[in-house]
């Protein structure tokens, strides 16, 4: 009993104070509940007993979970300025990781997130437009192989019409990133050994062991043990790869790139708007008004007098890019693709909008791609129902009660958001497990309540690199239904099983049907 005691000590913080919650295992808290349950699920099963407040541990770390939307705004809106900074447990160690926009607190996140926000307005996403075409038209010439074909195609089971999107997708969001972050093209259909891929898979493949290790772990135990947040030898590769970009770049400056580092280099000569008038088309502005916008300017008012990056703050944000980019959107379309096959009715309409809006050249315009309202709708509702996030988090800096449920926040304590609960909440979204994309649709996005649809968060702190990941999701689903129809077959997981993790919402394997449109 004293052992036990001693080991538990600190796991009575929200019974102290009222607040219900699961029963924490003595060191780990709620911690190994997550290899139990994938984690969003194991969030469902708690919103659905506790209700919209609760409390967990990760660790000996008390967490509070928040799913009422009045608080949501509160907390990532309204009071942000007292809510400035992401978990610490997101946080690298190493030198360089540390100083990307998602890990960076206080001013340093003001700072740099003030200069890179131009990065990512409309007008550069136009110019990344026929990038996206390239390596687009290059993963259309592959996925003829499967649909084709009755023989097997680099490994994957072509003869029997069948593909394991996940990975096909994961090969296309990586040229994607390559080619528009990095001027560099893959070759990854081909090359199925691309080390950009490679590495990118490693990155991605953290062992649930140190895992466990960085949440548990004080930051400079971290630190001496070399555990950072992604494989060494991947980290190395990637950060030695960006670090010769730049280097042919200082010595060819006469020579421009239009791509994501070159806007890094260039940003200081920038001072562009960051929203743009085809955003109201989109549903990923539902919980933006006037007060968002204002809250977003004052929290990104800062005087910036050398308005340029260090090269350490260049790779950093390369390398978020990178990572935050390629397993997210690779797993969107994959998610996408699997509710598609399973809802024809859903594709077939899709199908018709796509067809509509080609021009004589066979092409879909960039500004018409944001217009499309079905396609938008698909999207949506894919990323309520499969958000590759799993939850927000935010720290309190001070003192703080919040609103009338008598709790008192202090400084430090964090609060987490559970995405999943959220959108499968039966009160937020009727029959949450149907997938309907006409929840989406303009005429009924009135019946969405504000900051109860949060694939890409809310706030100043909100996604940077949402409008990129829209356009390289609907430029690529948009292409691959005017000329394919997908459907389940004998092995496709009806339901889906997910992947025990801590970071992004994943399937173990995504497999459907897939035929080539006539």
């Amino acid at each position: 009993p004293a052992v036990y005691w001693y080991l538990s000590r600190g796991f009575s913080y929200w019974s102290k104070r009222g607040i219900k919650g699961p029963r924490p295992f003595p060191i780990f808290g709620n911690l190994l509940d997550f290899f139990i349950i994938p984690q969003p699920l194991q969030e469902l099963k708690w919103f659905k007993k506790y209700g919209k407040i609760y409390g967990h541990y990760l660790g000996k770390t008390p967490i509070l979970n928040i799913s009422d939307p009045e608080l949501i705004k509160q907390v990532l809106v309204k009071d942000f300025h007292l809510f400035p900074d992401r978990s610490r447990f997101a946080r690298s160690t190493d030198e360089i990781m540390s100083r990307n926009m998602v890990q960076l607190t206080g001013d340093d996140w003001k700072r740099v997130r003030s200069i890179v926000s131009p990065t990512f307005t409309s007008g550069k996403m136009k110019k990344m437009y026929p990038r996206i075409k390239e390596c687009l038209t290059d993963f259309m010439n592959h996925l003829e192989g499967f649909a084709a074909k009755k023989e097997e195609v680099n490994g994957f089971a072509a003869k029997k019409e069948e593909v394991n999107v996940k990975d096909l997708y994961g090969n296309y969001t990586m040229d994607v990133i390559a080619t528009c972050a990095f001027a560099t093209k893959t070759d990854v259909h081909k090359a199925l050994d691309n080390p950009f891929v490679v590495n990118a898979r490693i990155t991605f493949n953290t062992s649930p062991v140190r895992r466990i290790a960085q949440m548990m772990l004080p930051g400079f135990v971290q630190k001496r043990l070399g555990l950072t947040n992604s494989s060494t030898s991947a980290r190395h590769f990637f950060l030695g790869s960006i670090r010769q970009i730049l280097e042919n770049r200082r010595q060819n400056q006469n020579k421009k790139y239009n791509d994501f580092l070159q806007l890094l280099i260039d940003v200081e000569k920038e001072n562009d708007i960051t929203r743009d008038e085809n955003d109201v088309n989109e549903s990923h502005h539902v919980n933006e008004g006037e007060e968002e916008l204002a809250v977003e300017r004052k929290a990104l008012n800062i005087n910036v007098v050398n308005k340029h990056l260090t090269e350490n703050e260049i790779l950093a944000q390369a390398m978020v890019f990178l990572l935050a980019g390629y397993e997210t959107t690779g797993t969107l379309l994959s998610f996408c693709t699997y509710e598609l096959a399973l809802n024809p009715h859903v594709q077939e309409i899709l199908h018709k909008e796509v067809n509509s809006a080609i021009d004589s050249n066979g092409e879909i315009d960039y500004d018409l791609l944001s217009r499309l309202p079905y396609l938008d709708a698909v999207i949506s509702e894919t990323l309520r129902l499969h958000s590759p996030a799993q939850r927000l988090s935010r720290l309190s800096t001070t003192d703080y009660k919040l609103g009338d449920t008598g709790i008192t926040l202090h400084p430090g304590q964090q609060v987490d958001f559970p995405i999943y609960a959220i959108h499968t909440s039966e009160e937020n979204y009727p029959h949450p497990f149907q997938f309907n994309p006409d929840r989406f649709m303009p005429e009924n996005r009135h019946n969405i309540t504000p900051y109860t649809y949060l694939p890409f968060g809310a706030g100043p702190r909100n996604c940077i690199g949402m409008r990129f990941a829209l356009l390289e999701a609907k430029l690529g689903l948009a292409n691959i239904i005017r000329r394919f129809k997908f459907f389940p077959t004998t092995r496709t997981d009806i339901p889906l099983r997910y992947k025990r993790s801590f970071g992004l919402m994943a399937p173990q394997r995504l497999i459907v049907g897939i035929e080539k449109r006539v």
